[in-house]
């Protein structure tokens, strides 16, 4: 009788106990980058262990050993369920991310951090009602340090070291960069660089400082050019599934959107910056021909594509969008956050 009690016990209290258990969620994250890059490294491991502390453990991410598709696959893989969440490279979307491109122009920003943040709040408040990531729910979005010329032999030194030169980018305004200046962009994945450079297919690729020790790129970079506020940069939405988001009980959903938005931005901006600092001391150890572009380079480069913020503002016009009001906030937003 006793030993038929305590085991009537135990099943009572393990039905108590699955109905819990049930409610842990495991949220699968695609990472199309290798896992020491400083996106998931240092912002995806990171905001993956937040999440799980403040849902005291019942939501975790995780990211799979290998991306679910290929770089510009991700989008569609958690808009379709195939994973949960991820991030996206806008560039690596002709056409479809227009809107973003105020928060990655020529010259626009020295730190990934404070881009970042000045990005997804300007966006937020004055973008986001376009809609521009139907079909999955925006955590937030961020950016990359800024934008420089890498080369394997032909130094660039003022604007017609551009001609005939032939540029890996990943799209975006890194390819409209180097047409404006008159290179050739070739448009390919970041993690195809290598291959691209080193079987000579492309003579130099346009990257933040990072992407020397991310991609194992110093091996063969020689030259590097590097611009105030930089040549460029590239701007990534983090999204989820936006079943997956209402899956999660009202208290877990409000763990994740509050460590999203601005958090999200400063923390990924800040993993960027550490990353480049590790880029620019392999810049600084005379391994490779460092020229900072002078005023001369920089006022060609200027009149050459001061033609982008026009046609933001006609496009921005074209929807309904205050586009003056929105680059006057992130200048001002950038000027705040770099004055700190």
């Amino acid at each position: 009788m006793h030993k038929l009690t305590t085991t009537l016990i135990a099943s009572a209290a393990l039905a108590v106990a699955l109905p819990a258990l049930a409610k842990n969620t495991e949220l699968t994250v695609s990472s199309w980058l290798p896992p020491t890059h400083a996106v998931v490294a240092d912002f995806l491991v990171p905001w993956g262990k937040e999440i799980s502390q403040a849902t005291d453990g019942r939501v975790s991410l995780r990211i799979l050993p290998k991306p679910v598709t290929n770089p510009a696959g991700h989008f569609d893989a958690v808009r379709d369920g195939l994973v949960d969440i991820t991030f996206v490279s806008h560039a690596y979307y002709p056409g479809r991310f227009q809107l973003a491109k105020f928060a990655v122009m020529p010259f626009s920003g020295n730190t990934a951090e404070s881009r970042s943040v000045a990005a997804w709040e300007t966006y937020e408040k004055y973008l986001l009602k376009a809609n521009e990531h139907k079909g999955v729910h925006l955590l937030g979005m961020y950016t990359h340090g800024p934008g420089i010329v890498f080369t394997t032999d032909k130094p660039v030194a003022n604007i017609d070291d551009f001609k005939g030169l032939k540029v890996r980018v990943g799209g975006g305004m890194a390819a409209d960069v180097a047409k404006a200046v008159g290179a050739t962009a070739i448009a390919k994945p970041a993690p195809e660089s290598y291959e691209l450079l080193s079987t000579g297919v492309v003579d130099g690729v346009f990257f933040p400082a990072e992407s020397l020790v991310s991609f194992k790129l110093d091996t063969i970079i020689k030259n590097a050019t590097l611009f105030p506020g930089g040549l460029y940069s590239d701007s990534h939405a983090v999204i989820m599934n936006e079943q997956a988001l209402a899956k999660l009980s009202d208290e877990d959903r409000a763990a994740i959107l509050k460590l999203s938005g601005t958090h999200l931005a400063s923390l990924a901006g800040r993993a960027w910056d550490k990353h480049d600092k590790a880029g620019k001391e392999k810049l600084a150890d005379g391994s490779i021909n460092v020229i900072n572009a002078d005023a001369a380079f920089v006022q060609a480069v200027t009149e050459r594509t001061q033609g982008f913020e026009k046609t933001w503002l006609d496009e921005a016009a074209a929807k309904g969008i205050d586009g003056p009001a929105v680059l006057a906030a992130f200048r001002d937003q950038i000027k705040l956050l770099d004055s700190k």
